[in-house]
């Protein structure tokens, strides 16, 4: 993981805040690794996430609580 990805990691923020803080021009942010759940918005790696019945990605968390 780059330094944007470990920053953000299992955390709920967005990747415009993440690139003000940085300091990195939101077009030149790159995290091939991590997506947000669809339904808590906090960024995981793209294998931890499951896709619910309408096919968006949900984290362990939101499965266990919400359902699929």
């Amino acid at each position: 993981m780059n330094e944007l990805e470990s920053a953000i990691y299992r955390k709920k923020i967005t990747l415009l805040e993440a690139c003000e803080e940085f300091g990195i021009p939101l077009e030149d942010a790159e995290i091939p690794n991590l997506e947000t759940c669809s339904s808590c918005s906090i960024w995981y790696k793209s294998v931890e996430l499951i896709p619910d019945l309408d096919g968006n990605p949900i984290c362990k968390v939101c499965n266990r609580f919400y359902g699929l």
